[in-house]
């Protein structure tokens, strides 16, 4: 009988589809329902929805590109057959040809054109009275800041394009620009959030500005390339400010924290491509990373690879920036500023999130700070430019005959790759968009 049923359930779907054909007088003529023409996002109805769209490429841009900046570092190790992961795997991250750095790059074209589209009609509505919920305008700027912010730490070059209209690159010497433009979206953020009851969005937007801050002290200490700093350490007024402030506004180990929820089919997965494909894995670096001051295995970076494993393979969560790296943040700024008791309590109450001992001078001071960051910021796009002006390097990297490689260019950073240079003329000739 279940046969019988099935079978009669196939006989009525290719009948009805039989009919379905037969009603098309072209099989082209169709309309697609999702089909929105542009002019509907004028509408302020549409604000929630732009918002959204922002978090979304946001975060599509994140998986993108986090795989190919940890690989290039120690947190990553490449463990598969594709070659191009290979020159990225030994530092060699100045080949504009390599193909998964160039996968990565449209999802960030995007989401950085999207985030400024989507700032610049929120506040039309904002300016004509018709935003009804004005932390959608918060959100988008903070969204938009985090997309010019991982640009910065991860590129060498942008240009600034419109759709099809052409920009030339803005140059190494001008990456830092770019920090400065997610700091104002920040701040009119803070603004906002701070009239609001969204307590997390206040913590986000203070938490992650002083994050930002803080790494455009870091990119002015490896800019330009080729050069290893004499005094490594940030002491950034306005970031100590933001980190207090969001210290004092959040819960202790608060993280601000995207899910994300891409199919592997949607660019480049860091979840899928280390718990699925095995294309990588944890490194080494950090599955076997020491504590200096208990000589054991590091606690918090055994909890954070547990947690990414768990994950699975098509989902997970990014911290943008948490309490931790906040009390990081004041613990460099104190040695840099020759204060070591405050340096000790800063350190020790991050070590306390993970009932790590005390830090009792066991090491030397930036001994353990470096440590610290690199324990706690896994994956957060800052071991790059860390391993730069703390004078590292990862054992794997190779200096390489055919490009640029991070082991003999301290300070370098990813290219404007191939995808956008061929469709951008200015960039290999800037002076046709001039």
């Amino acid at each position: 009988m279940k046969k019988l049923m099935t079978l009669s359930v196939r006989v009525l779907a290719a009948a009805l589809l039989v009919l379905a054909f037969a009603a098309c007088s072209n099989l082209l003529d169709v309309t697609n329902p999702n089909n929105v023409n542009e002019d509907a996002l004028d509408n302020p109805a549409a604000a929630d929805s732009l918002t959204n769209g922002v978090l979304a490429s946001t975060v599509r841009m994140l998986s993108a590109v986090t795989v190919p900046y940890s690989v290039s570092t120690d947190e990553l190790d490449w463990i598969g057959s594709r070659d191009a992961w290979f020159d990225l795997e030994t530092g060699g991250i100045a080949n504009y040809l390599n193909e998964f750095t160039d996968g990565a790059f449209p999802f960030v074209g995007e989401s950085r054109f999207l985030g400024d589209l989507t700032i610049k009609k929120l506040e039309k509505f904002n300016a004509d009275g018709a935003l009804v919920d004005k932390l959608q305008l918060a959100r988008a700027y903070l969204y938009t800041a985090i997309v010019y912010t991982t640009i910065a730490d991860m590129y060498d070059d942008y240009a600034l394009s419109d759709k099809r209209t052409s920009a030339a690159p803005i140059g190494r010497a001008n990456m830092g620009t770019l920090y400065d433009k997610a700091i104002g979206y920040l701040d009119k953020a803070q603004v906002l959030a701070a009239a609001g009851s969204d307590n997390a969005l206040k913590f986000n937007v203070l938490a992650y500005r002083a994050r930002v801050k803080h790494a455009k002290a870091v990119w002015t200490r490896i800019t330009p390339k080729g050069q290893t700093p004499a005094n490594p350490f940030i002491n950034d007024a306005g970031a100590n400010a933001d980190a207090a402030a969001a210290i004092a506004l959040g819960s202790p180990d608060q993280k601000f924290t995207l899910t994300s929820n891409l199919e592997a089919t949607a660019g480049i997965n860091i979840w899928f491509e280390v718990n699925g494909r095995n294309e990588h894995r944890v490194g080494s670096v950090y599955t076997n990373l020491i504590d200096p001051v208990t000589g054991a295995k590091d606690a918090t970076a055994t909890a954070l690879l547990a947690q990414f494993k768990a994950f699975g393979t098509q989902s997970g969560v990014f911290t943008l920036t948490s309490v931790r790296e906040l009390r990081l943040i004041l613990a460099e700024a104190a040695l840099a500023g020759g204060n070591p008791v405050e340096f000790r309590s800063q350190i020790n109450a991050v070590r306390a999130f993970d009932a790590k001992p005390d830090f009792v001078a066991q090491v030397a001071d930036d001994v353990i700070l470096k440590h610290e960051r690199q324990a706690q910021l896994w994956l957060m796009r800052r071991r790059l430019s860390d391993m730069y002006r703390f004078a590292q390097k990862d054992a794997k990297w190779a200096n390489n005959p055919n490009f640029e490689s991070a082991f003999g260019t301290p300070g370098l950073l990813f290219p404007i790759p191939n995808v956008e240079r061929l469709g951008n003329p200015c960039i290999n000739d800037p002076t046709l968009c001039k």
